[in-house]
């Protein structure tokens, strides 16, 4: 009986020796595989971006360009003056045969045939003729010297249809007379395609304006006339109200002296549209 008590009370301790061991082997491993997931997991789990947003700016930010300061350049001792009429006026040739240039011809010609010293025919000749380009702001004034006229014309009920409809716009002659490039006698002329104001005395009255003519030979002969090349304006003009002599100056934008000559007061009214070289 005590042997066989004995024998199952060893039993019963390996049994439970078995178990512990058991026990000590599940734990080992449950550790172990808790261990490897969270080695595994730190290894797994991505970096994010800080969201400091100076590191940020610093590493992204674009650089600024900077603009250029524009040096002003010294200007030139041949550019014209600010104040002459033809500042930043510009010029186009028109060859021979050219359409613009044909019509200009004609009218040149024609209007020659019947200046002050009779009816005679153009025996010159047209060497060069130049389409002139008026800047944006010689052009605006020219428009508003138009609308100042209609709006007198609105304004005083005025008979006259035509400064009330266009300011009374006409084509006119302008004759420029040419200035030496340099001296001695082999010293070629420059021509100048902007308006000149002049004094003109008249009725024992002086008149401060833009001399413009109807015909191209009474515009030649009022310059001096004679042989020798010459420059010649065919412009556009708002006439506005035409005077006469008599008639004080505040109440008209233009006098009519006589012999085709109208003389221009403002000279923003004279816009110059070709110009051309001739020979007599």
């Amino acid at each position: 009986m005590a042997t066989g008590w004995v024998r199952s009370l060893q039993c019963k301790s390996n049994v439970l020796d078995d178990v512990a061991s058991t026990r000590k082997k599940i734990q080992s491993r449950v550790s172990l595989s808790c261990t490897t997931i969270s080695k595994e997991s730190i290894f797994i789990v991505p970096k994010h971006p800080t969201n400091n947003p100076k590191s940020q700016s610093s590493t992204h930010k674009p650089r600024r360009k900077r603009k250029p300061v524009p040096v002003p350049f010294p200007p030139s001792p041949l550019a014209p003056s600010r104040h002459s009429s033809s500042s930043f006026l510009s010029l186009t040739e028109l060859p021979a045969g050219h359409s613009s240039r044909q019509v200009v011809e004609i009218i040149f010609n024609s209007s020659w045939s019947s200046g002050m010293t009779g009816d005679t025919q153009f025996a010159g000749k047209i060497e060069m003729m130049f389409r002139v380009h008026n800047p944006a702001r010689t052009v605006a004034r020219f428009e508003e010297c138009r609308n100042a006229v209609r709006a007198r014309a609105h304004f005083s009920k005025s008979t006259d249809s035509r400064c009330a409809a266009d300011g009374n716009e006409m084509m006119r002659f302008h004759c420029r007379t040419g200035t030496c490039s340099g001296s001695g006698t082999d010293s070629e002329p420059v021509y100048d395609a902007g308006v000149a104001m002049c004094a003109v005395a008249s009725a024992g009255r002086i008149l401060h304006g833009v001399r413009t003519y109807t015909k191209s030979r009474e515009a030649h002969e009022s310059a001096g006339g004679g042989s020798g090349r010459w420059a010649m304006l065919v412009c556009r003009v708002i006439a506005g109200r035409v005077g006469s002599v008599s008639e004080p100056i505040g109440h008209c934008d233009s006098v009519s002296i006589g012999k085709g000559e109208l003389v221009v007061f403002d000279q923003r009214a004279v816009l110059p549209c070709f110009l051309i070289i001739y020979k007599v």
